[in-house]
């Protein structure tokens, strides 16, 4: 008989699949074993990871080359942009090594070290990216909704403690993650998993479980996309009671950019958080929801690669830069000295107050 305090959870899935899962001889239970054996998975996460990879990479390397050497003088906006696509661009590095360890039936040959780093680079781009398009939305809301308020507030060195607090604010919850073993030796099956099975004493049950995670869920997800529909939706009340004419190209690119979060919140985040829900109430039942939570969990990576479009790619003027520097395909009309971003893409114009009926 198993240990009755013995537990496993899954990397993606981050479930008890029983409660004696794993014993002290490192033995793991039938379940556990289906699960490390879905030949499913092993074909389906290492294409989506790779996809992710091949269109991450280079194109995040662009943007952050573009982003630090041409778009100056930095607007808060550029610095969350540089932000993300460095955390983007960490986490899209080291996802060869997932894609080894899928294509290997879930066997881990890089080391305890490398599979934390792996595993906190994930949460923390999972985590960063909603953090920071809620610091834009913020921002945004300060800049056209309280214009007055936005300038005494130095944007540029606000936003630069902005990105410090979002990373005290990821790396915080991780640190249970950097301090536990997440390398375990499966005997059956003669490998050793990453964040697959965790170890007996990171949660001392499942309602510990469900109060880590469900938090992060509701910290790093809910809130956020609360806090994004009140400033988007301020921001197109304020936007359609301003008659001035110099608001329209504002107005244009203000639609663009929420209608880009629309699109990548829906294909990337909100499948991943119903998926969630439904996995924590299954978890309580003891029913196993793994195979579409892991998939959502590859399909919230692609944040890697839309983060770009949502940001700044977006802008017209970024795109002729672009098309310029590489491709020698633009027609003439702009200097080596033009901004990236025109004031109308990346700055705030103040709106006067709009009188009240």
């Amino acid at each position: 008989m198993p240990h009755p305090q013995d537990l496993t959870i899954s990397w993606s899935s981050r479930r008890y699949t029983e409660l004696s899962a794993i014993t002290p001889k490192g033995n793991v239970t039938n379940t556990t074993i289906e699960m490390l054996q879905s030949s499913m998975l092993q074909i389906a996460l290492p294409i989506l990871f790779s996809i992710i990879f091949s269109i991450s990479v280079p194109l995040n390397c662009v943007s952050l080359w573009f982003l630090w050497w041409y778009s100056r003088p930095w607007t808060p906006i550029i610095v969350f942009s540089i932000n993300l696509t460095i955390a983007d661009l960490l986490y899209s590095m080291v996802l060869p090594f997932q894609i080894i360890y899928h294509l290997k039936k879930n066997n881990w040959l890089f080391g305890d070290t490398l599979c934390r780093v792996v595993t906190v680079l994930f949460y923390g781009n999972m985590h960063c990216s909603m953090l920071t398009m809620m610091s834009i939305s913020i921002e945004r809301y300060l800049g056209i909704v309280h214009p007055l308020h936005y300038k005494a507030m130095r944007p540029i060195r606000t936003s630069i403690l902005t990105c410090v607090v979002i990373w005290a604010l990821v790396l915080l919850p991780l640190i249970p993650l950097m301090k536990n073993n997440l390398t375990i030796h499966v005997q059956q099956l003669s490998i050793i998993t990453c964040f697959d099975v965790l170890p007996q004493n990171m949660f001392e049950d499942v309602k510990h479980f469900i109060a880590y995670f469900g938090s992060k869920i509701f910290f790093f997800f809910f809130l956020p996309l609360i806090v994004m529909g009140f400033c988007y939706i301020s921001i197109i009340l304020t936007l359609l009671h301003s008659s001035s004419t110099q608001l329209r190209e504002a107005k244009r690119h203000t639609v663009y950019l929420i209608i880009i979060l629309l699109v990548v919140l829906c294909i990337c985040y909100l499948p991943h958080i119903v998926v969630s829900v439904v996995h924590y109430v299954y978890t309580l039942e003891d029913k196993s929801f793994y195979a579409e939570y892991k998939l959502s969990l590859a399909m919230n990576s692609f944040n890697c690669c839309f983060d770009p479009l949502v940001y700044y790619f977006a802008s017209k003027e970024f795109r002729q830069k672009i098309q310029k520097k590489l491709c020698r395909c633009v027609t003439t009309g702009f200097s080596e000295n033009t901004p990236i971003f025109s004031d109308h893409d990346m700055q705030v114009i103040p709106i006067p107050n709009v009188p009240k009926k």
